[in-house]
């Protein structure tokens, strides 16, 4: 009969999150995953496979618990306009956050990986797709709310919103200060007008 795990997944889940998102998949090694996740080489390889398997995990719960969480308010704020402008500007606030300047890890995990390795390339086409899906939705309730003038391409709107949250995560990553990132956010949504 096999032993029950010993460890919280979760909890190695997000410990391996956080160095992933931290140093990108290249420069993390088993080594840091084994001193942040607190398992031995041997039980991280039979709980989770190699890196790689271990790192398509943690794309998977970085999804469904960060992504998650950021794009909350967009499906949670019945004002769909409103929903969109607290999305933004809670991403510039936090962006700016002590340790925060990390900016998304499946964007920065698609622009390492993405273009020579299908597997990230699929996830992170998926998560758009997602992130650009929860903006049409609060784009056409702001629409049918009259928040939003009729007659926008809700389709091209959403995509462009969604790229330009990726944009706002990219410039966090980078170090951008409070200033830039409220700037750059305020001309974003003024393409809602």
């Amino acid at each position: 009969m096999p032993r029950p795990r010993a460890f919280d997944e979760e909890s190695v889940l997000d410990n391996a999150m956080n160095i992933f998102w931290s140093k990108g998949f290249e420069a993390t090694s088993i080594q840091d995953l084994v001193d942040e996740t607190g398992l031995n080489r041997a039980s991280m390889y039979a709980s989770f496979g190699d890196k790689k398997a271990l790192f398509l995990r943690v794309l998977d719960h970085y999804s469904q618990k960060i992504s998650a969480e950021r794009f909350a308010d967009l499906r949670n704020i019945e004002d769909g306009r409103a929903a969109i402008e607290k999305t933004f500007r809670d991403a510039a606030k936090t962006g700016t956050a002590e340790g925060r300047h990390k900016g998304c890890l499946m964007v920065n995990s698609g622009m390492e990986l993405a273009p020579h390795d299908p597997e990230t390339a699929a996830i992170a086409h998926q998560a758009f797709r997602r992130a650009e899906d929860t903006f049409a939705a609060a784009l056409n309730r702001a629409i049918g709310q009259g928040k939003i003038t009729k007659g926008k391409n809700v389709r091209a709107l959403a995509r462009f919103l969604a790229g330009s949250f990726q944009g706002v995560q990219l410039m966090s990553r980078r170090g951008a200060d409070q200033e830039t990132l409220n700037d750059y956010c305020e001309t974003i949504l003024a393409a809602l007008d």
